[in-house]
């Protein structure tokens, strides 16, 4: 999530009292052009659910143009896991600002339902398919010594 606009609307939400489910992970980054494909990728690889992109609206942007890096790079997201064989509704990008805590604690409280209502072991049988295209995508990470160092071993418990 976007530190500028959707970080302060997870903290908005927080301190705002909306009810959210609390099974979600947020990982802050300055922008969500900052995100890679492959750290979506990486994600489902250690076993997430869904993967949620948030960032600023396009007018709200700290770094001017971040947001339509972002709407592009992820926009081709959905047709890639589904090649992959990846339900591509596990995957979702919303614009949250940081005065929108309600809209944060409505998109988690969607796709935490969403999640509830998927057959966990069809989810594990579609990300285990999908892994050995997945490790090949991440390779070029594993070959880096730098970036081989930051990448750690760990599922996340579905």
């Amino acid at each position: 999530m976007c530190h500028w606009c959707s970080y302060g609307g997870a903290d908005n939400a927080g301190t705002s009292h909306f009810e959210y489910p609390a099974d979600s992970r947020g990982i802050r980054v300055m922008c969500s052009a900052r995100m890679d494909q492959d750290f979506i990728l990486e994600a489902f690889r250690r076993g997430a659910g869904m993967v949620l992109v948030s960032g600023c609206h396009p007018q709200d942007c700290h770094y001017i143009t971040g947001q339509q890096v972002a709407a592009k790079r992820f926009d081709r997201i959905p047709r890639t896991l589904e090649r992959m064989g990846i339900d591509p509704d596990r995957f979702r990008v919303e614009w949250i600002s940081a005065a929108e805590g309600d809209k944060y604690a409505r998109v988690i409280t969607e796709m935490s339902e969403k999640l509830r209502s998927l057959d966990k072991g069809a989810l594990r049988t579609e990300t285990e398919a999908a892994r050995p295209e997945i490790d090949k995508r991440l390779s070029r990470w594993r070959r880096s010594p730098a970036m081989a160092d930051l990448i750690v071993e760990e599922e996340v418990p579905v």
